[in-house]
């Protein structure tokens, strides 16, 4: 019964609404300005309070959903609306904001870099087999010569037929068979004939004009002269007579620059035999050679060319590039902790020069190397340092890595929504960026 007067209740209700609903609805039909306004259907959920029910009967609820007449949007419910749902959205931007930009800082290490430079000695390397090599080649000449016409000389035999000793003057002029004419050079006291033999006396004489005219046979002059019985000869030839000219001569420079050419080829067929003998990982040094020339003429000579001959005998060492570099590192390693203490590694080879080999029964070389060692942070160290800057302010941890014996300095950048100010306070959040080399201080051994 209690629910059956529930439900007249509820259906007096309605109808009562809907005729107020009809009521507004005429007067809404009046208005050509409400038949254009949009409606909203409103539901409205009616529920009846819990009685107690009579011995035997189970206790009902009533739940009644009905559909009320078509009414118009409220503006204060369109706000309240707006305002409610305004909260979360912007909640949830916020956060997803902070998940596509999380807070995180980088931290930019300069650790502190040195130089060794060392210089020391090893015993490492061979001596190669020596090579001699020879090479021949001929070049123009480049010199000049003047001759001044010279006068030929030569001698001049008198006889004396006479029994009386007989003077010819210096001077005296003889002409020979060809023209050439001859002319003494000093007095001639010819003794007196002893049958059957005549006096006889020899004296120089030269030509009278320069040049290679002069030099006329023997016998060209074999005629009577001067006085009866007395009779000049040239028993020898006349030599030395030349006519003036200029001609082509040997200079120094002209051997020299052959012998250059030649120990130039020398050297890179030598330099060739020699890398020939290397073994695998090997390096030559530079090899020591001595050489030996000759020419076919001196400086000097009257020559259109000279033919130049260069002989080279090379020696050379060598040695593994690899061997010496780990000798050389180990040699460094035991510098850097004396010099730098522990916690400084070498960055990249170290550079090595031989500057001299000395050869024996075992090769010893000289080197001189430049090395780069700089302070390395291992991982202990960088998870340390995470846990120490994490959540601290920028200035603080900037005075804290200056104060760390291998940092030479640092900056710190971050980005995403924090503090500025501060670092992250998750270690994970914070990443170390080591940059090597910044400063360089050198030391010698």
């Amino acid at each position: 019964m209690q629910g059956n007067d529930i439900h007249e209740e509820v259906n007096s209700i309605i109808a009562c609404m809907e005729s107020t609903g009809g009521e507004e609805g005429e007067e809404q039909s009046v208005s050509p300005v409400a038949e254009t306004e949009p409606m909203q259907d409103i539901y409205v959920l009616i529920v009846r309070e819990h009685e107690e029910a009579e011995p035997g009967q189970p206790a009902e609820e009533g739940i009644i959903h009905t559909t009320f007449a078509q009414q118009k949007p409220s503006l204060l419910a369109i706000a309240v609306c707006f305002f409610a749902l305004l909260l979360p959205i912007s909640s949830i931007a916020f956060q997803l904001s902070l998940a596509l930009n999380p807070f995180t800082a980088t931290v930019t290490i300069f650790p502190k870099s040195q130089h060794i430079v060392f210089n020391g000695t090893l015993q490492t390397g061979r001596i190669l087999a020596p090579i001699t090599l020879s090479q021949s080649q001929t070049g123009k000449t480049t010199g000049t010569g003047h001759q001044d016409a010279r006068q030929a000389q030569g001698f001049i035999t008198l006889y004396n037929g006479l029994f009386t000793s007989q003077t010819v003057q210096a001077g005296t002029i003889l002409t020979g068979s060809d023209g050439v004419r001859i002319i003494t050079d000093q007095n001639a006291y010819i003794p007196a004939a002893n049958p059957p033999s005549f006096g006889y006396i020899t004296v120089s004489a030269h030509a009278l004009y320069a040049g290679g005219r002069g030099n006329i046979a023997a016998y060209d002059i074999n005629q009577a002269c001067c006085s009866t019985a007395i009779k000049a000869v040239n028993a020898t030839s006349f030599y030395g007579g030349v006519d003036e000219r200029n001609f082509q001569t040997v200079t120094q420079a002209d051997i020299h620059t052959v012998s250059t050419l030649l120990k130039t080829h020398l050297s890179q067929a030598l330099t060739t035999a020699l890398q020939k003998q290397l073994k695998h990982g090997e390096v030559m040094i530079a090899p020591t050679c001595t050489p030996t020339g000759r020419s076919d003429h001196q400086p000097g000579d009257e020559a259109a060319t000279v033919n130049v001959t260069v002989s080279e005998t090379c020696s050379a060492l060598a040695y593994n590039h690899d061997a010496l570099r780990a000798k050389v590192t180990d040699l460094l390693k035991s510098q850097a902790a004396k010099k730098l203490g522990a916690g400084y590694r070498i960055r990249g080879n170290p550079h090595i020069t031989v500057t001299s080999a000395t050869p024996a029964k075992q090769v010893t070389l000289s080197f001189h190397s430049v090395s780069m060692w700089t302070y390395a942070l291992n991982p202990q160290e960088q998870h340390s340092i995470k846990k120490i800057l994490a959540g601290i302010t920028k200035q603080q941890a900037l005075q804290l890595l200056a104060s760390f014996p291998g940092i030479e300095t640092a900056s710190i950048t971050s980005s995403g929504f924090g503090d500025d100010t501060r670092l992250p306070k998750d270690p994970r959040s914070i990443q170390l960026a080591i940059v090597s080399g910044m400063s360089q201080y050198q030391h010698s051994a």
